[in-house]
């Protein structure tokens, strides 16, 4: 239920208002950036502060730097045929990268005793007998060629005349466009390909008429026929980062290969106008679209000319469609000349297809749509709209999505009532749409619709940051409503936009609320937003002990409160039984659905990621961020997207684990309150602060910290635990530990045991196992599962100097997916084992910590840093070496580890002495970890 979590679904990418175009979604009004830190492309991060001052990004690129397509097995396949002189003929639609897959080719298998001719073939050079062939053809008569009246002869003429051009060198004859040829030249290609005098290279145009030569010279074995595909998704992400230098959000990216359908020439002119028109843009380190992205001048004509000399009855059926696809076959037949359908199929610009009883009709390419809209005028427009509403009222609407597009027709093309409007706000808004929906309701409300229209209005502006009005029209809702539904109803938004916007908690007004209805599920739906902001306000324990979270076995929200607080708490046997009642076996099947509420979906994903189940909760939540239903889930792939980060990190992908904490924030900052946008930056600064980058983690922190949020005690030792890697990746290991045992004492305080056996862990990580064993074995006395048994065992046994253990930790933990912390283990034990003498069982150990550390994303804590140099030193050297060489002087390692500046001194000096180094100069070498290729 969306009501959980509040209402901030993240609307698709915005359109224009004109026309049915209005039936794509319309992104809000933009809002200043939360956004945390973000990878580059050079795998470095900018925070946000530097975004804003104009840092951070690459250069916006020139269209003249735009990289090529790898084509990897094509190209090898084309060469390959070159280089055995069979010929290639590649295939595919017009802008797939036929020709410069060709010239690549050529480039790869041209020796230099090869003759090359390129040719272009064109409608003009068609109109010419071997015109295209001119360039190395006898010109007439005079020079002795023959009459073209003899063609035989005139064709056996040519043959020689290339024969005798090419003498004794290799001839590739490169045709572009090869659908083209006139019938002479494709005939004499064909000819000089059967004789072996050329090797022929061509590119032909999916879809089109192609002269029977050419088609012959692949059937018939004298050519190796490639089909060049439209790009995938994952390719144009590939190539999207190349020429961005940095990552791209992946609505973005699938927005881009929606439009363009694989296509690299449309795809490189939509990303050449978006970043002109401003529309591509940097956000926090990753690019996004903001609002609607057209096409260019030279895409427009390139699309243009593919749809080539139109009839005016062929012409009407593509605005139709352009405005209101997909139609049906028989509306159509009510709009436009039915035979320009059956033409402009034959074309290869439309497309039909059988849906159920019926044949639907759209646009070949989504581009054809974006030229056909630039010509349609705004007052014709309308009446086009207009025309269209009527003609599929008159057919009768069939499917839900059909109300949309009926009312969106409306709104442009006016004669809509009240009830359709309003039916459109609905729909709207369960697509994410608030922009949309705000229009449709307030539409709605001009043609006399009442409650819901109103109150969908005020959710819109809500999300939309809109505050103050929202804060004004609820009231006066408030004031109106009058059955238990719409009192509770506008009482849940009161509560969305007073909590999830600015963190305050208006238990009064729902328990207002509560006492004034009797209708038992309104009841509870207002009972689980006190839930919920209990367990984030007051810490699990207090809420689970106050009673405002009943452990139901119900699938409501409220149970997932439940779960949440109970895990947090670690009684993972109680969460389980309540996510899945052991007699209810359908519930067990379908445990890796997500079908319910997104508040169990989080539930359920954090009940797997604190068994250990890592791999699991990874596939579970990895289905979730990609579900593409209709309508799509912001709610569910926020909360999967958050949830993945935190996987990550326990995984040890901090890289993984930073872009998906930023995407989490993009999908809430648009339209969506302060208090959701902020739980990426907590992930996303431990992230980069296990790659090292503290300056980096320091800027998200500060810019959470700026947000003046209340502290989520829900997830309480978060924070605190990311301001720990901050301070040891700028080797402040004293801070460090400050940090995360306050970390761990809040934990303890509030009932967040998870995070603070996750806390004491990390105390254990950084070198102080001692002071975490004792409190992480009887936190592990309290928590269910096998995971935080391995957290205590690791301290156990680096407290203990105990390396069988630690090999056996490791074990565990890569078992569970946990690949750093099993590094890290085997890491440990490495150590002991050197000082031990036992050198060959401890290079043993260390290989494979190196072997699972390379998968760790460039992760580095101080258990894989350096381990050669740790079997020398002492944990107080080896603390003072490590600052060292982060660049801290004596003075500033003495203050911090309160020491005196003579004991610092001494450290280091027999740390020189046992690395055999003369000073500071060589220490970073010294001491960089040798485990790892990374």
């Amino acid at each position: 239920m969306d009501e959980l979590l509040g209402i901030f679904p993240r609307p698709l990418p915005e359109s224009s208002s004109r026309g049915t175009r209005i039936s794509v979604p319309i992104q809000g009004a933009a809002r200043a950036s939360v956004a945390p830190i973000q990878p580059q492309g050079s795998g470095q991060v900018t925070s946000g502060s530097e975004l804003s001052r104009g840092r951070g990004l690459p250069p916006r690129p020139a269209v003249d730097a735009w990289p090529t397509v790898d084509r990897v097995e094509e190209l090898s396949q084309l060469s390959e045929a070159v280089r055995a002189k069979r010929g290639a003929v590649i295939l595919g639609a017009a802008g797939v990268g036929k020709t410069t897959l060709a010239r690549m080719g050529m480039e790869q298998a041209a020796g230099p005793g090869m003759w090359v001719v390129r040719f272009a073939a064109t409608h003009a050079s068609r109109q010419l007998p071997f015109g295209v062939m001119a360039s190395i053809l006898p010109l007439g008569s005079e020079d002795g060629a023959p009459s073209t009246a003899d063609q035989g002869q005139l064709l056996r003429c040519h043959i020689g005349a290339v024969m005798q051009a090419a003498g004794s060198r290799q001839l590739l004859l490169f045709v572009d466009d090869a659908q083209l040829l006139d019938d002479g030249s494709a005939i004499l290609i064909h000819q000089l390909a059967v004789m072996r005098t050329a090797t022929v290279l061509a590119t032909v145009r999916s879809g089109e008429m192609v002269p029977n030569p050419v088609t012959a010279l692949w059937k018939d074995g004298l050519a190796e026929r490639i089909d060049l595909r439209p790009l995938t998704e994952a390719s144009i992400e590939e190539l999207l980062v190349k020429i961005l230098g940095a990552p791209v959000e992946e609505g973005s990216v699938r927005l881009l290969a929606s439009r363009c359908q694989g296509n690299p020439m449309f795809l490189r002119e939509l990303v050449t106008g978006a970043l002109e028109a401003g529309q591509l843009v940097g956000d926090g380190g990753i690019w996004r679209i903001r609002g609607e992205i057209h096409p260019t001048f030279r895409l427009v004509d390139l699309v243009a000319m593919r749809l080539g000399v139109l009839s005016d009855s062929e012409r009407v059926l593509l605005e139709f469609l352009a405005l209101g696809e997909p139609l049906e076959h028989d509306c159509l037949d009510r709009l436009a000349d039915p035979a320009a359908v059956r033409n402009l199929e034959r074309k290869g610009l439309v497309t039909s297809q059988v849906d159920g009883r019926r044949i639907q009709v759209r646009l070949a390419h989504p581009m054809y749509g974006d030229v056909v809209r630039a010509g349609i005028s705004a007052i014709r427009e309308r009446e086009m709209a207009r025309a269209l509403a009527e003609a599929i009222e008159a057919a009768g609407p069939r499917y839900p999505q059909d109300t949309l597009r009926l009312a969106a027709l409306r709104l442009v093309g006016g004669g809509g009532g009240a009830d359709l409007l309003l039916a459109g706000a609905v729909s709207s808004r369960a697509r994410h749409d608030h922009a949309l929906a705000d229009r449709f309701a307030r539409a709605a409300i001009e043609q006399g619709a009442g409650f819901e229209a109103r109150l969908i209005a005020a959710c819109a502006a809500h999300v939309r940051g809109r505050t103050e009005q929202a804060d004004l029209e609820l009231a006066e809702l408030a004031s109106q409503a009058g059955s238990d539904a719409e009192q509770a109803r506008v009482a849940v938004v009161r509560f969305n936009c007073a909590f999830y916007r600015r963190g305050e908690t208006r238990f009064a007004l729902l328990y207002q609320v509560i006492n004034t209805i009797s209708d038992q599920f309104w009841r509870n739906e207002l009972l689980t937003r006190i839930a919920f902001a209990e367990i984030v306000t007051r810490g699990p324990r207090t809420a689970v002990k106050a009673g405002k979270i009943p452990p139901t076995n119900t699938t409501g929200p409220i149970n997932s409160a439940a779960v949440l607080g109970r895990m947090r708490m670690g009684r993972l046997d109680d969460a389980r039984k309540m996510l899945i009642p052991p007699s209810d076996s359908r519930a067990t099947q379908t445990f890796y659905g997500f079908q319910d509420s997104v508040g169990r979906l989080l539930a359920r994903a954090a009940l797997l990621l604190y068994e250990g189940r890592l791999a699991d909760a990874e596939k579970f939540l990895s289905l979730a961020y990609l579900d593409r239903g209709d309508p799509p889930s912001a709610h569910l792939k926020f909360v999967a997207a958050c949830a993945l980060a935190n996987v990550h990190l326990e995984q040890g992908r901090p890289l993984s684990a930073l872009r998906r904490a930023h995407e989490a924030t993009l999908i809430t900052q648009d339209d969506a309150g302060e208090f959701f946008a902020s739980w990426g930056y907590a992930p996303a600064a431990q992230a980069l602060a296990l790659t090292g980058q503290g300056r980096q983690a320091a800027d998200a922190l500060a810019a959470l910290d700026a947000l003046g949020l209340p502290p989520n005690l829900l997830l309480a030792s978060d924070v605190p635990r990311a301001q720990g890697w901050t301070a040891a990746a700028g080797g402040d290991f004293a801070l460090a530990r400050l940090r995360f045992e306050a970390a761990a004492d809040l934990g303890e305080e509030v009932g967040d045991l998870m995070g603070a056996a996750s806390a004491l862990h990390d105390l254990a990580r950084i070198g102080y196992a001692r002071q975490a064993a004792s409190r992480l074995t009887a936190l592990a006395g309290q928590i269910d599962g096998d995971f935080v048994q391995a957290r205590a065992g690791y301290a156990v046994a680096v407290a203990d100097r105990n390396s069988a253990e630690l090999i056996k930790v490791g074990r565990k933990f890569e078992d569970m997916g946990a690949i750093l912390y099993a590094a890290e283990s085997l890491a440990d034990a490495s150590v002991l084992l050197r000082r031990d003498g036992m050198e060959r069982a401890a290079a043993a150990e260390e290989q494979k910590a190196a072997g699972l550390l390379d998968r760790c994303e460039g992760a580095s804590t101080p258990p894989v840093r350096a381990t050669a140099a740790r079997a020398r030193l002492t944990s107080g050297e080896l603390q003072t070496a490590l600052q060292a060489s982060t660049g801290h002087s004596d003075k500033q390692i003495a203050r911090a580890r309160t020491l005196s500046v003579r004991t610092i001194e001494s450290q280091l000096y027999r740390a020189y002495e046992k690395l055999g180094i003369r000073g500071r100069i060589e220490l970073a070498e010294a001491l960089k970890d040798r485990s790892s290729s990374t």
